[in-house]
Parts: structure tokens; C-alpha cells; sequence
């Protein structure tokens, strides 16, 4: 079978070598190869993280392959005892998007979970990521499930562009015009199509809003526009929260250095990083043997920051054959120009002109975070790259209802759902903010 290889492909692994030779010289950065490289033979060495007795004594390559790596959302869920339903939401720019539910626990298809439910709970998924995100580790480790297991009907979405929501009413994926949008689209029709959907379809009148990365950007670039909307959350709980960039340390900053033509003349007009049969060969190649897993880490931690001791290196495979999910271009070059700007600001689209057309201004306007008055819970870590603590600092002196921010010492950015203490150290507390605000609106 022949896979087309795009050209955003090659360069997005340019990059990152690129990074890597930048990290050298940057101060901030200058320890991580080494840190990388230390940690990595240091699990090497420990025949159990691997589950091998003798498996860096020989070159033998291990092709064993996780089963869940050709599972799709709905068999994962299903693969752990739990429900599912699958929805299409199209919104009103024509988008046609995958919505999942996990409508009760394992021990809940023996009572009404309408009546018995403690409330709806929506989970937005992070950049370049699914709603995989939130199941694809085992049941007591996975917010999806763990909030199902409490009582909550959980839903999940998936953002314009990903694999689960590539089709639109008019619009083929192969024409430009499909990918013609950045995160100011997913706030502006994604998330409120999403809502009303489940709102409509559960006849409640507010819910849980729970988001991860660009899950938070476009949360908060919605309820800074959107009053109707806000008095539909209960409580809006952050992970790792996403509006200033102007520190962070992942190669996205060095995207900003390049002018956006250049960046859309390299990339394309198009997707970046589609979940397609070239990674998952590169996947299932290098993810899978002990000898070249090290090129899978740098590219998971290369983005969000190192943090292999909580990573469950048995599920790489599992987890990279879901993610990177796609997204477009023009949301990747949007991210840059806030770092270039350093301002949480709509897409800036070049000119004075054509920013004027779409804005009435020759500026993009910026979000008005101080307008975010649903109730705020956040998480940060001290070694997120996208989710930089003194950007988040930034972000907590203008939201106007912070009800409380705990910092997880030591997690990246890919921690909040993948990490293996997840559970202990996030998912309980979340649990009792849920409870604290259950009889809210």
C-alpha cells in the first residue's frame, strides 16, 4: 500500500530536530537532552519497567502490539465494560462533529441514570488531540470513566478537524477551504453546538464543563463572548490552562519566529499532523521495541515536557496511534502569532485591510478574560511547555470567579490525562469540586 507522506509531515519532524539542536544553546532548555537521555537508559536498565528480562542484553525487537492500538473511541470505551453512544452535531458553519457519551458507569445499566445521575459533565479534549484522550488509559485511571463510575453522564467531543470529525456539509477534506479555521471557530460553533446538543438531549439546563489545553482556549474565548452560555456551567474546571503563551518553551515558539506565509507556504493550507497510515507505521515501527521507543518520548515531550516516570510506557503505542489526531494549519499559526503578540487575541489575518473586513477594526480584537465569570478550577504543573506557570500566573489575576488553582509539582502538560497518578493526585479533587457545586443552577 503506498502512504503519502505531506510535506507538513517532514518539516513537523525538521522542526523538532531543529528544536532540539535550538535547545542547546537556549539556557532554559539546555538540560533536557540530558535529562532525556539519563532517565531513558536509567528505565532502560530496570528489566521490569519493560517487562523483559533480558531486553537490552540482545537485539531482539519486540512486535508485540497492544490491542487497544486499532481500537477507535467507541471500542475502547466499550473494551472496558462501559456504555456508549455515538452522536453527529453539525453546527452552523456546516461542520459535521463526532460526539461520545458514556451515559453511566460499569454497575450503572441496572438502575435510571436520568434520575439517578449526579449531572452532565462535557469534556474538551486538548490540541491536536481526540476525545481518546480521556479513555485511553485502563478504568480506574481515566477521567472519562472515573467520572462515569461516580454517577455523571459524560460526554465527550471532538473538535473540527480531528479523526473523528472530518466531514461537512458541503466542504470535502481535500479542499482548503475545510481546514479555513483556527481555535476562534471551535469557540465560536464547536463547543456552543455541542452544549446545546447535550443539553437538549439530556434536558438539563446547565452542566460541567471540564477541558484540557486548547479544551480551556476555547472555553475561554467562548464565555468571554457568549453571557447565555456562561449561565449554562456550574463550574468550569481548567487543565492546564491555555490563553497566554508568552513563555512557553514548546517548539511553537519558534513557529512565531517565521512569517505566516512562510509557515503556510511550508505546511500547507491544510491539516497538520492528521492521525493517517504514515504515523501509524512510524508508530507501530519505532513505538514499539525498547531500543526506539526514545523516538517516540522526544516526540511526546518535545511538545508538552518531559515526564517519562509517569508515563505507562506499556501504553505508547496505544497512545500515539490515537494522537497526534490532526488539526489545521491555520490554528497551529494561529498559536504563533499570540506568541509573537504575546496577546490572547482572535486570528490576525496579515493586514489592516482584511482584518478590518472580518473585524470592523485593523486589529483582531482580544478575548476579554475578565468577562469568564463561571466559577474556575484549575490545575497547573511546574513542567508544562504550553501551559507555562508564569503564563498561567497571567491568566488567574483576570478571571473574576478563581474559586481555587493547585499546582501538581513535577507533571507535564500531557500529565492531566495520561499521567499514571492522575487519578490520586488530580481526578479525586476534581470529583469533590463536582459534588460542592452539584445543586448549582
Amino acid at each position: 500500500m503506498l502512504v503519502k507522506i505531506s510535506l507538513g509531515q517532514v518539516c513537523f519532524f525538521i522542526t523538532s530536530l531543529i528544536y532540539i539542536i535550538r535547545a542547546s544553546k537556549d539556557p532554559s532548555l539546555n538540560n533536557v537532552l540530558e535529562v532525556i537521555s539519563n532517565q531513558y537508559n536509567a528505565k532502560r536498565n530496570d528489566d521490569n519497567s519493560f517487562g523483559r528480562q533480558n531486553s537490552m542484553s540482545k537485539s531482539t525487537v519486540d512486535i508485540h502490539l497492544d490491542p487497544d492500538v486499532n481500537k477507535n473511541l467507541t471500542e475502547l470505551i466499550l473494551s472496558q465494560g462501559y456504555p456508549s453512544e455515538t452522536y453527529t452535531v453539525q453546527t452552523s458553519d456546516g461542520f459535521l462533529l463526532d460526539l461520545h457519551r458514556i451515559p453511566h458507569g460499569r454497575k450503572g445499566s441496572h438502575f435510571n441514570y436520568r434520575k439517578n445521575s449526579k449531572g452532565v459533565v462535557y469534556l474538551q479534549h486538548a490540541l491536536l488531540s481526540s476525545a481518546c484522550d480521556w479513555v485511553l488509559n485502563f478504568a480506574d485511571d481515566s477521567l472519562g470513566f472515573i467520572l462515569a463510575d461516580a454517577g455523571y453522564d459524560v460526554w465527550m467531543g471532538n473538535s473540527r478537524g480531528n479523526t473523528y470529525s472530518r466531514k461537512h456539509a458541503t466542504l470535502d477534506p481535500n479542499n482548503p477551504k475545510f481546514w479555513d479555521w483556527s481555535f476562534d471557530e471551535m469557540a465560536k460553533y464547536d463547543v456552543p453546538a455541542f452544549l446545546e446538543f447535550v443539553l437538549n438531549e439530556t434536558g438539563e439546563t446547565s452542566l460541567y464543563y471540564i477541558g484540557h489545553s486548547q479544551g480551556t482556549t476555547m472555553a475561554f474565548a467562548l464565555f468571554s463572548q457568549r453571557p447565555d452560555i456562561r449561565k449554562k456551567i456550574k463550574l468550569f474546571v481548567a487543565l492546564a490552562p491555555v490563553a497566554h503563551i508568552n513563555y512557553i518553551k514548546s517548539p511553537i515558539k519558534y513557529l512565531a519566529e517565521f512569517p505566516d506565509q512562510l509557515l503556510y507556504d511550508t505546511f500547507g493550507r491544510r491539516d497538520f499532523l492528521p492521525n493517517n497510515d504514515i504515523l501509524k507505521f512510524l508508530v507501530d515501527t519505532f513505538c514499539g521495541d525498547v531500543l526506539t521507543r526514545w523516538v517516540c518520548y522526544n516526540q511526546l515531550f518535545l511538545f508538552s515536557g518531559f515526564d517519562l516516570s509517569n508515563l505507562n510506557q506499556s501504553r505508547l503505542q496505544v497512545y500515539m496511534n490515537h494522537s497526534p489526531a490532526g488539526v489545521s494549519t491555520k490554528d497551529m499559526v494561529h498559536f504563533a502569532q499570540m506568541h509573537r503578540e504575546q496577546k490572547f487575541m482572535m486570528y490576525n489575518f496579515g493586514s489592516a485591510k482584511e482584518n478590518e473586513k472580518y473585524y470592523n477594526q485593523t486589529e483582531p480584537p482580544t478575548y476579554d478574560l475578565t468577562q469568564v465569570d463561571v466559577p474556575v478550577v484549575a490545575f497547573t504543573s511546574t513542567n508544562d511547555w504550553l501551559s507555562d506557570p508564569q503564563d498561567v500566573a497571567e491568566l488567574f489575576k483576570t478571571l473574576p470567579n478563581l474559586k481555587a488553582k493547585y499546582e501538581i509539582q513535577g507533571w507535564n502538560h500531557i500529565d492531566f490525562t495520561w499521567g499514571m497518578d492522575a487519578a490520586k493526585r488530580c481526578y479525586g479533587t476534581i470529583l469533590q469540586w463536582l459534588v460542592q457545586f452539584q445543586k448549582a443552577k
